[in-house]
């Protein structure tokens, strides 16, 4: 009987264990971004933007760029960051904010807040995956761009995690021909391998000038490097 028990017992810790190492795709209620979304779409049928933009979609780093148009001077740019989403709620809304506008090129920011509320590092490549195969079945012609999880100082303790989310992410693209802008996190950190000083808004989370300065900079080696392929 206790080896029966013992056994039982064995078999549930090894299930608990592998179901609390599985990646969840479902976020907090993407309801909750429902008004600015909507806000969005009603702004489009009014004034449509044009096609072949190119699309900056993401959580708050991206929402939070105010400098986008100057930066990209050259480039037709439409911004739909919203604050505090994660990978699954992209994916919830992308019918409604990414496919329409038929861009030509997509550049994604969003993971850090999955893993920063306790998703498993496998999250924001579990749907990163599933935003890719919608794109490329809709939109085969889209170039797509993915900025990694940045360092911060304010979340410097996930930055294992984030890390190691990156890896995984970077692998995949390698595979499917998605440019990973790498050379971003390396640039946000110091010799000392800790982040750089001074291109952290007040928060220590977000980004200032300098730091989108570097995101700037990076991205646009990015499109130049990515219009010479054959």
């Amino acid at each position: 009987m206790m080896e029966n028990t013992s056994r039982h017992l064995y078999v549930f810790f090894i299930v608990w264990n592998l179901l609390l190492q599985s990646p969840r795709l479902d976020a907090a209620d993407p309801t909750r971004f429902a008004s600015v979304i909507d806000k969005w779409v009603t702004q489009d049928r009014t004034n449509p933007p044009p096609k072949g933009l190119t699309l900056f979609i993401g959580s708050s780093s991206i929402k939070k760029w105010k400098s986008l148009n100057q930066d990209f001077p050259k480039t037709t740019i439409l911004n739909r960051g919203f604050g505090g989403s994660w990978t699954a709620d992209l994916l919830h809304y992308m019918d409604r904010i990414v496919l329409p506008y038929k861009p030509s090129r997509i550049v994604i920011y969003c993971g850090e807040n999955d893993i920063a509320h306790g998703e498993a590092i496998g999250v924001p490549l579990a749907n990163c995956k599933i935003f890719v195969e919608r794109v490329r079945k809709v939109l085969p012609g889209t170039r797509l761009y993915y900025i990694p999880m940045k360092p911060n100082p304010k979340r410097w303790n996930l930055w294992p995690q984030y890390q190691n989310g990156n890896k995984l992410i970077q692998e995949y693209c390698k595979k499917e021909d998605i440019f990973f802008v790498g050379n971003i996190p390396k640039r946000m950190l110091g010799e000392d391998g800790k982040p750089l000083p001074g291109i952290f808004a007040k928060d220590q989370l977000h980004l200032n000038t300098n730091g989108y300065k570097i995101w700037a900079e990076e991205i646009r080696n990015a499109f130049k490097a990515d219009s010479r392929k054959p």
